[in-house]
Order: structure tokens, then C-alpha cells, then sequence
């Protein structure tokens, strides 16, 4: 189940936030859910959407209205989370004063084996606690390296939700494919679709975002939606949306 929370920008404070806010959003949901009776580690959600600039390493939004989306595998923990943001008149997520206004349920995609999607916040493929190494280092996209490791997170994610291993065993089909132009058009224009995040214990780690097409089993399609792609996912890294295609 996926949700997305529409967001009034207040007037008469500084409208921005740091260009890696994840945290921050992390900070202010775990302040909702310490009384939920619902507990789950199965959620994930998105970085603040707006019309936005950036300066200085911070987003500054110009547009009124801003985003963000919940997911999880667990409708009642997911409801009822979005029922305690709404109970606060504004929010404050760094500089940015927000007035929830509205939510809606998002329609779920038809699940395929082959997918395009593009990350909605950044997507973390090296654990910096097994590999404080390899979790520095940028790893091509296209390599089998990358896709390996967003595979073994994913078992290792859905064997966590209680997956048995029978089903895991089904879902050895798995490869991932960046779109190789947007890489290159981000390699010559000399932006980047890799940064250095921080997780909740001031690990730092590398995360990607970028367009991507992903061939897996329907069911694993179904539980990435819902609960996040690849490592962190609950600190709101790895949410991924689906590239609609005309």
C-alpha cells in the first residue's frame, strides 16, 4: 500500500531543508509511531517533493505545495501512521513548516516481471556495517556487481517480512539495468546520480539515484513497492516509482 501526503509550505519561515533531509523525515514519523500498538519494520518513504532549487547543499522550495509518500506492506500500520500526521495542524521537518491538507491512496501498478522504475529517494546497495569500504566506492550500474547486491538485499528484505524458502527460491530470477543514456547524459554534464548519505548511526554511505529497469518475479515487484528497494529502506532509502510509459 502506497500513500501520498499532499503538504501546504506555512508562510514566515525559511523554506528549506538539507539536501539530505531522509533523517530528519525518520525523526518526525518515529515520533508518531513510538505510541502506535502496530509495530513494523516493512515501510518505507519518499524524500519531500516541490517545485524546489538547490543552494548550498540545501533544497529551497518555491512551489506552496509539497509531497511526500508512505508505503508498507501493512495497510493498518500504514493508515494509521497517516492518521497521526493529520492529527498535527503543521509539522516541522528541518526549516520547513508544512500543513498536512490532504492524502490520497495511491492506485497500484499492474505488476509485470519487467519494470522501469527511478528512485524517489536514494537507493543504498552496500551495508557501510558489513563493508565500510565497498560502501565509499561508486559501483557502475550496469555491472552485475550492482545488480547482485540490490538481489541479495531484496532476499534478505522479503526473507525478513516472512517469506519462506520455498517462495525465496522463486525468485532467483532477478536483474537490474540502469538507463544507460541518462547516465551518460549525467557523466557529461558533470552532475552526479551518486551521493554520500548518512545512516541513523552516522554511517556514511553511497546512495544512487537514477532510472533503472528491473526484471524479477511479479511478487518481488509487488514487495518493492510497497517496502522499499535495497538497503535502509525504514530510514526512508531505496522508494522507488514506477516510469509510466505512453
Amino acid at each position: 500500500m502506497r500513500v501520498k501526503i499532499f503538504l501546504l509550505r506555512g508562510k514566515g519561515i525559511t523554506n528549506t531543508v538539507p539536501l539530505h533531509h531522509q533523517l530528519l523525515i525518520l525523526e518526525f514519523l518515529e515520533d508518531l509511531m513510538r505510541d502506535m500498538p502496530i509495530k513494523t519494520e516493512q515501510f518505507s518513504f519518499s524524500s519531500l517533493k516541490g517545485t524546489s532549487k538547490i543552494q548550498n547543499g540545501f533544497i529551497r522550495f518555491l512551489s506552496s505545495k509539497v509531497t511526500l509518500a508512505l508505503s508498507s506492506n501493512n495497510a493498518e500500520f500504514l493508515e494509521m501512521l497517516v492518521q497521526k500526521i493529520f492529527e498535527h495542524p503543521s509539522i516541522n521537518i528541518g526549516k520547513l513548516n508544512l500543513i498536512p491538507k490532504m492524502h490520497q491512496v495511491m492506485d497500484e501498478p499492474e505488476f509485470k516481471t519487467q519494470m522501469k522504475y527511478v528512485c524517489i529517494s536514494p537507493l543504498i546497495v552496500v551495508d557501510p556495517q558489513k563493508d565500510p569500504e565497498l560502501c565509499l566506492t561508486q559501483i557502475d550500474p550496469s555491472s552485475h556487481e550492482f545488480s547482485d547486491l540490490l538481489y541479495h538485499s531484496t532476499i534478505e528484505n522479503m526473507e525478513k517480512a516472512g517469506f519462506s524458502d520455498e517462495e525465496l527460491n522463486t525468485f532467483a530470477e532477478f536483474e537490474a539495468t540502469p538507463d544507460l543514456a541518462y547516465v551518460q547524459k549525467i557523466n557529461e554534464s558533470g552532475k552526479k546520480y551518486a551521493r554520500f548519505y548518512k545512516n541513523i548511526n552516522g554511517d556514511t554511505m553511497l546512495g544512487y539515484l537514477l532510472p533503472f529497469t528491473l526484471h524479477a518475479h511479479p511478487t518481488v515487484h509487488k514487495f518493492i513497492w510497497d517496502c522499499g528497494l535495497g538497503l535502509y529502506t525504514n530510514q526512508g532509502y531505496g522508494m522507488i516509482d514506477v516510469v509510466q510509459e505512453y
